[in-house]
């Protein structure tokens, strides 16, 4: 059983990563609506109600997640005058990060496990909003392409007279989110990775849909992870990924072609590391992969702007949960975690202009 965790360990969990609590817990072993819709083999949250998935092997790794989902969500509540883009982004990030919160306090009850009420984290000016504040006086770039923020030229604007320099909303929310950011990166560092392999079967899904959701929150505010060289899932579980990225490629190759302008660029966006993902899970899969079909049907709409744009959205949100369909099977492999995590949070990001980003992603959460 894993050992009590206090409220001071708790809190010694935020600010720090998930992962590295994880890593020195004295356990060896032990999400409104889902980003994708539910595929053939995905993982299913609700499937069993009964307390034991959480009651004893990960009480201690689920508290120590459920204290970073409150510090992030604490933080970006603080955050407010985002514009263009970069609001609805944000509303996304903290309707995923409050989504967390709810999840993982249900499964620990679930599981008779008392859940702490932690205060709120003390922060510094603007360190973390609400997702719905003022506009600001920025605008968005053009493409709504997001950049990265933080630096002096968006914290700061010139009153013009050379003697006072005053802080738009919209700028300083966009240092802020990159704040944000940078902190989510701290959840897909390889030692947190490493820490997720030690997580149970029932479990390791759960927390792996949290760390997608942290490395995709962190490339939209322009902190890209680092991630290593794709070396897993391999064999059979990399074979049943080919079954979503196959059609997702045929269908963008169709959608690009269909399409001129800045709606063809979209899609060529998506369609070029859907591409490369693609070629290396098939080389991961080796003998496993089945040859792909020469084509597939495609729905009809790709006449207009707008059936092209749903066509768009039902390819990406397949991506998600066929990737987590298998995870309960890679406990203790920390290839197949690392390429799990690194892959959900790509297709988190393709897939967020047409499907919101959610708290776990790729999985059937209680009450979704």
């Amino acid at each position: 059983m894993a050992a009590a965790i206090s409220r001071r360990s708790a809190l010694a969990a935020l600010g720090v990563g998930l992962g590295a609590a994880l890593a020195g817990c004295d356990t060896a072993r032990t999400p409104e609506e889902s980003t994708a819709a539910p595929g053939p083999r995905q993982p299913d949250l609700t499937a069993d109600p009964e307390p034991s998935p959480v009651s004893a092997p990960d009480s201690a790794e689920l508290l120590l997640a459920l204290a970073r989902a409150q510090h992030l969500a604490a933080t970006s509540r603080a955050i407010t005058g985002a514009a263009g883009w970069r609001r609805t982004a944000h509303q996304q990030v903290q309707a995923s990060l409050d989504e967390q919160v709810q999840v993982l306090e249900e499964l620990l009850r679930a599981g008779n496990v008392p859940v702490p009420t932690l205060s709120p984290p003390t922060t510094n000016d603007g360190d973390a909003a609400t997702a719905t504040g003022p506009d600001g006086a920025a605008s968005a770039t053009g493409d709504g392409a997001p950049t990265t923020g933080g630096g002096p030229g968006d914290r700061a604007r010139s009153t013009g007279d050379g003697s006072a320099t005053t802080v738009s909303p919209a700028d300083r929310a966009t240092a802020q989110l990159g704040d944000l950011s940078r902190s989510c990166l701290l959840d897909v560092t390889p030692e947190v990775l490493g820490a997720l392999t030690a997580v149970s079967a029932p479990n390791l899904p759960v927390l792996i849909a949290i760390a997608g959701q942290r490395g995709a929150t962190a490339a939209l505010f322009g902190a890209e992870p680092d991630w290593p060289d794709l070396t897993g899932p391999t064999d059979a579980a990399a074979a049943g990924l080919l079954s979503a990225y196959h059609p997702a490629v045929y269908g963008f190759e169709v959608l690009a072609a269909r399409s001129r302008g800045d709606e063809r660029a979209a899609y060529e966006r998506v369609l070029d590391p859907l591409r490369q993902a693609t070629r290396q899970i098939t080389a991961l899969a080796g003998d496993a992969a089945a040859p792909p079909p020469l084509g597939y049907g495609m729905p009809e709409g790709t006449d207009s702007a707008e059936g092209r744009a749903r066509i768009a959205g039902d390819l990406t949100a397949t991506l998600a949960p066929t990737i987590m369909a298998a995870t309960q099977t890679f406990t203790g492999d920390l290839d197949a975690v690392t390429g799990t995590v690194r892959l959900l949070a790509q297709a988190v990001q393709l897939a967020r202009p047409w499907t919101p980003m959610t708290g776990f992603p790729g999985l059937q959460v209680p009450g979704a």
